[in-house]
């Protein structure tokens, strides 16, 4: 099943795709928010390919769209850490500089 949504971060909006696993419970889904200047990822994308892009982007673990917003950076793609995104920072603050 695939889930789109329309989120309001701090008056934002955010497009977000859900991916539900097709392998059931205890696999993760796969989940993109998409900012004006950069998107966040889960870890099951692959950062190497992002980064060859020159994509601006980071990696947050969560297996919804609240998860995403409130869990931790894990990994920086160097566009995204020029813009100031840090590892520890939740979802919604990098929302809040990728909409800038």
């Amino acid at each position: 099943m695939v889930k789109t949504e329309i989120l309001n971060i701090n008056g934002n909006e955010v497009q977000s795709v859900l991916i539900h696993s097709p392998g059931g419970e205890g696999h993760p889904n796969m989940i993109v928010l998409v900012c004006k200047h950069g998107y966040i990822m889960c870890g099951y994308l692959n950062q190497e390919a992002a980064a060859n892009f020159g994509d601006t982007a980071c990696v947050i673990g969560g297996s919804s769209f609240e998860d995403i917003l409130a869990n931790p950076v894990k990994a920086v793609l160097p566009e995204a850490e020029k813009l100031g995104i840090k590892i520890g920072m939740t979802g919604a603050e990098v929302c809040d500089i990728l909409n800038k």
